[in-house]
């Protein structure tokens, strides 16, 4: 039986268009997924009101819901919080884990979390996949049924989009690639750059999804914009679907990989 997952990224709520917030509510009511899967940034400063505000949105949609952490998703402000529990206020607000699992009959996700809560330069917005954490995936990965479609979704990228093809990748993103390849991930789902891009890598067209920022006023040259994931027989057939400032629209040419 076919899966529907729609894949949400960077809602920076707290630098959300309440126009474009409404009409995705909208839009996702009049075709539910079977899964929201949301690759990171629910907010724009990890304020408590924009956890409530971001999940008040998502709670609408009453599917389930498989989300990992941003960067933006912890404190930039309380540095000792940021380092001795960055994501608190994730917990409180979201969920307990921040790298969930969500397996039924025909699909498995697994989350990733690839925000760090700091390091030896400026940008802490950079992220990185440790070895601990691409261990617990793996380990993961290893555990899940056969027969299910395999899903990996982070926050950071994993290749650079053809719009910014110098893009800074997510560290350690090439062993990360061979171990999902090892484990049969058929998609990966990322987000971070505000800009859409879809592309099979490796010998097996794992197919790797980036989104744009799907509700924020933070756009980099290209319009609010999610992703219809169609899973069945073993393939993906992902849609863009993009807001033209009056409705969404399916963006032309969808893409399948097995």
């Amino acid at each position: 039986m076919a899966r529907c997952i729609a894949h949400l990224s960077d809602l920076h709520f707290g630098a959300e268009d309440p126009s474009v917030v409404a009409a995705l509510a909208a839009d996702l009511a009049l075709n539910p997924p079977d899964l929201l899967a949301v690759s990171g940034d629910l907010t724009q400063q990890a304020r408590h009101r924009e956890f409530i505000a971001a999940m008040t949105f998502l709670r609408t949609i009453p599917v389930p819901m498989l989300a990992v952490p941003g960067n933006h998703d912890m404190t930039p402000y309380d540095v000792i919080e940021r380092f001795t529990d960055p994501y608190g206020r994730w917990r409180r607000h979201v969920g307990p884990e921040t790298e969930p699992v969500f397996i039924d009959e025909e699909i498995a996700v697994v989350g990733l979390n690839t925000a760090r809560r700091g390091g030896l330069y400026l940008n802490w917005a950079r992220g990185r996949v440790s070895r601990s954490r691409l261990a617990r995936a793996e380990a993961k990965l290893t555990a899940l049924p056969e027969g299910r479609f395999r899903i990996v979704v982070a926050h950071h990228p994993f290749v650079a989009p053809a719009l910014a093809p110098a893009a800074r990748l997510v560290g350690n993103a090439a062993p990360a690639l061979e171990a999902f390849a090892r484990h049969g991930v058929g998609l990966v789902l990322t987000g971070h750059l505000h800009l859409g891009d879809i592309r099979p890598v490796g010998e097996r067209g794992m197919l790797l999804v980036q989104a744009a920022t799907a509700t924020s006023v933070r756009l980099r040259g290209t319009p609010n914009a999610y992703n219809r994931i169609t899973v069945q027989d073993g393939q993906a057939r992902v849609t863009t679907r993009v807001w033209d400032g009056t409705a969404w629209q399916d963006a032309p040419a969808p893409v399948t990989a097995s």
